[in-house]
């Protein structure tokens, strides 16, 4: 298999990957279940019956989202140079 293969190959994957964490930057939550109120560096709501981390959810999706950002990057990178070696 030539290198031009291997990079398109790469690419499919950091693409898939760069989906994964995207999909699970939606999902993540950040429940504050042994805060018992409102701090200053934080906002916190009930939600279900819980105390509901807003500020830290957004960080924790912030992250993910980072992550899958970076991969996303791999995956156009890889696939520029299969285009220009190709």
């Amino acid at each position: 298999m030539n290198w031009t293969a291997w990079a398109n190959w790469l690419s499919a994957g950091c693409a898939f990957t760069a989906a994964a964490l995207w999909l699970c930057s939606v999902h993540v939550k950040v429940w504050a279940d042994h805060q018992t109120g409102p701090r200053p560096d934080n906002m916190v709501i009930w939600k279900n019956g819980r105390m509901y981390d807003v500020t830290g959810t957004a960080e924790a999706q912030s992250r993910w989202s980072a992550y899958a950002a970076i991969a996303a990057a791999a995956a156009a990178i890889l696939q520029g140079f299969a285009l220009l070696r190709g």
